[in-house]
């Protein structure tokens, strides 16, 4: 017994030791936005809210943490409310929607048919293009406790957190909500987090076909779908739509000092299987940032500890410099 208990010991501590070398050092964090990132990644990729799959607890309450945070910034809703079937009595930052019986049956675990994207707009201060949107969105699910979408699905079940999938486009979409309610735009910047993407884009699909804004007036959808692991500066960027005025504002706003100096990679949006098509398959110019697949892509091993937060950060930087030469710029992009 003593030997076996021994062997057991031995066997887990080199376990431990190999997952803990697997751990790359990543820089560590130094600003006040690195750490608003760092915190709130450290909730929505907890192991409390357990991946936050579709349809379960730690889902509803990652919609519930940032619908709190864009009240907290005195944002204004986006949806109705449509007070349990009686006609609109309001506004909330919820949009409730239902999962078709077969994407329940396609998991291999038990959820819920209802789940919930979250929204909230910072109004222009232009009287007249505050009329027109830009979006800013990411999917805030990932796959939790099922092994579906899982690429280390075995005989043991796995819990998969989703730190850069996408707890790390959520957490950027909610720095960026801070910065742009701070100083608003010209136009209106709608900011949403689509449940069930993971699901096959549901969430995104249901937004676009049941839209509180007018489609048209949503010049650009501004997409961040895992983009936590920044190495050696190398950002993708998925366009279209409006790919030439993308290039133009993006190559301006990266060498605005202090210089940002990304090693940019321009993509098609074809390419990019996320949240950003079902915007560009109703004719919205879409730009869609994301730092590469990395060997934990739908795995156990995407957790907190492996963002890279100095990039997030970069990232956000970027973004808001994006955003806001959308938003306050004269022409929309064709």
């Amino acid at each position: 017994m003593r030997i076996g208990r021994s062997f057991i010991m031995v066997l887990l501590a080199v376990v431990l030791g190999a997952c803990a070398m697997a751990v790359p050092a990543m820089p560590p964090v130094t600003s006040e936005a690195g750490a608003r990132l760092q915190a709130d990644m450290t909730n929505l990729a907890g192991p409390a809210l357990r991946g936050r799959l579709t349809g379960t607890a730690g889902n509803d309450s990652a919609a519930a943490f940032i619908a709190r945070r864009y009240a907290e910034l005195r944002m204004q809703p986006v949806f109705d409310d449509q007070c349990s079937g009686r006609p609109a009595c309001g506004k909330t930052f919820l949009q409730p929607f239902h999962l078709s019986r077969t994407t329940l049956d396609r998991l291999d675990v038990s959820i819920r048919s209802t789940t919930q994207n979250v929204g909230g707009v910072v109004t222009g201060t232009d009287s007249t293009l505050k009329r027109e949107y830009v979006v800013v969105g990411a999917h805030y699910d990932h796959i939790g406790p099922s092994n579906t979408y899982a690429l280390d699905a075995g005989a043991f079940p796995m819990m998969h957190l989703g730190a850069d999938d996408n707890a790390s486009g959520t957490v950027a979409v909610l720095e960026l909500a801070r910065r742009l309610a701070q100083h608003p735009a010209r136009r209106s910047v709608v900011f949403l987090n689509f449940s069930a993407e993971e699901l096959g884009l549901i969430g995104s699909e249901f937004f676009v076909e049941n839209s509180p804004l007018p489609v048209g007036d949503i010049i650009t959808m501004v997409n961040l779908d895992m983009v936590g692991r920044l190495r050696g500066d190398r950002l993708i960027l998925f366009t279209g739509g409006a790919n030439r005025r993308f290039r133009q504002i993006v190559d301006s706003v990266d060498k605005v000092p202090p210089a940002l100096d990304f090693h940019l990679v321009w993509e098609s949006a074809g390419r990019e299987r996320s949240d950003l098509m079902s915007f560009a398959d109703v004719h919205v110019p879409v730009i869609s940032a994301f730092t590469d697949y990395h060997p934990d892509y739908h795995r156990a091993g995407d957790v907190a500890a492996r963002i890279n937060f100095q990039g997030l950060e970069k990232v956000v930087d970027l973004t808001e410099r994006v955003v806001r030469a959308l938003a306050d710029g004269n022409a929309r992009p064709n």
